[in-house]
């Protein structure tokens, strides 16, 4: 009977502490705004509270899906800094997290003898001497013992992951002792989520500065040229070959802001539809669909399209119908600022791998006036031209094509087609993650 009590009274102080750890830290991170000062804090804090010699806290990164340490306790600063290096993919995470290591619904015990260690892994080991020691009672921490918490998110997807080691008795933590720790580390993925949020609040307060933008600078300036060419025309009694300019000269200004128009809607509709309905879609069909339709935007002009190592084999990757905008983009630029009488475009789909993942980089290539070294890493920006002699463009094209590919967890970028010679034209790569075989 005193046995029971007692083991309820050490259940209890671990809930007491891990409660007054959280009501600690609660005010610190209800408003933060730095999640990594966040995340370091939590760890410090279920490390000293827990009796644990080590704690990393590992977030799956939003644009490439990878889960990367952002904080870490208890390590030598050189060893923290390799640590903070790696990346585990989702595959190479769930491999260790077996059914059979399930201790609670999102708690794993993954002892020794269950996994092997690769090099990346042995990073995180304090006592490599200790790594062949046999365990002397069944609950001895071994040194390739560890504990992960996994983070949930309020839909239920991995945020990331708590993980625990070396603990400071030695033995594997009891069952009450890690639920108190499963205490913390819902609370710890609740407070992350709401730091998110509120950077999200900061992304929106600069995208309603960019709607602002553009109707106080493009809009304004294109509907002062449209009447200034117009009440030029009608001050003359008739129509002579002057005002003819000036006339077709409005037109052409109308015909931008046009543009200018679709592309803000476009951009509202990026903006709702960001990585929402994925699904696996054939980048070959897009950037043909794509081509189709940037012809028929100039049927004066002669255009040609030459997919190169088309063998008719699908090129699948996670997208929505917001794909198509990114290829028509480039499309229309290349066939608009091509002077040679036929705009010819070489496109090649070809297989990458980069950060741990297989991706396909789509190559565009056009024979158009270049990009100036300057320009080319900014040329994406909002508001930035390729060069002065593209006159009309708001900018925004390239900047809307970016946000479309980012939000596949891809990156877009430009080279110029023969390397150090820009007149000869440009390659815009479009890197995009290859679709899952089960998708």
């Amino acid at each position: 009977m005193m046995d029971e009590q007692r083991s309820g009274d050490r259940a209890n102080d671990l809930k007491n502490a891990a409660i007054e750890s959280i009501l600690e830290v609660t005010s610190d991170f209800q408003y933060v705004e730095n999640v990594n000062l966040l995340l370091q804090k939590i760890c410090k804090t279920v490390s000293e509270t827990f009796g644990l010699a080590k704690c990393t806290i590992g977030i799956r990164e939003k644009d490439t899906g990878l889960f990367a340490v952002r904080a870490a306790y208890g390590f030598e600063p050189e060893t923290e800094a390799e640590i903070r290096k790696v990346k585990y993919t989702l595959d190479r995470m769930m491999k260790d997290l077996k059914p059979e290591s399930k201790i609670s619904t999102n708690t794993y015990y993954i002892p020794a003898e269950s996994w092997e260690p690769d090099e990346e892994d042995l990073i995180f080991t304090i006592h490599p001497e200790r790594l062949d020691r046999a365990r002397r009672f069944p609950d001895e921490w071994a040194e390739s013992d560890y504990i992960d918490l996994l983070m949930k998110a309020r839909d239920g997807s991995l945020l990331g992951y708590l993980e625990i080691d070396e603990p400071d008795d030695h033995k594997v933590p009891s069952d009450e002792k890690l639920r108190a720790i499963e205490i913390f580390s819902d609370l710890a993925a609740i407070a992350i989520q709401n730091a998110e949020l509120y950077e999200e609040l900061a992304k929106d307060r600069k995208k309603i500065e960019l709607l602002i933008d553009l109707i106080g600078h493009d809009v304004n300036n294109y509907a002062q040229a449209v009447s200034g060419f117009v009440e030029l025309a009608m001050a003359r009694k008739d129509v002579p070959q002057p005002s003819r300019k000036s006339l077709a000269k409005a037109l052409d200004q109308v015909w931008n802001l046009n543009k200018l128009i679709n592309n803000v809607k476009l951009f509202a509709k990026v903006e709702i539809a960001t990585g929402k309905d994925l699904k696996p879609m054939d980048i070959v069909a897009v950037v043909k669909e794509a081509f189709a339709a940037a012809e028929s935007f100039s049927p004066s002009k002669q255009s040609k399209l030459k997919l190169r190592n088309d063998d008719g084999t699908p090129r699948t990757s996670m997208m929505n119908d917001l794909a198509k905008d990114v290829f028509l983009n480039l499309f229309t630029n290349a066939i608009k600022f091509d002077m040679h009488e036929s705009a010819d475009i070489d496109v090649e789909i070809t297989e990458r791998r980069e950060d741990k993942r297989m991706m396909w980089c789509v190559s565009i290539a056009d024979k158009g006036p270049g990009v100036d070294d300057a320009l080319k890493p900014i040329i994406f920006d909002r508001f930035t031209q390729a060069s002065s002699s593209q006159g009309g463009s708001s900018g925004l094209g390239l900047h809307i094509a970016q946000t479309i590919v980012n939000s596949y967890k891809g990156r877009i970028w430009v080279e110029d087609r023969v390397p150090g010679d820009r007149s000869q034209g440009s390659v815009f790569r479009v890197l995009l993650p290859k679709a899952p075989e089960n998708a």
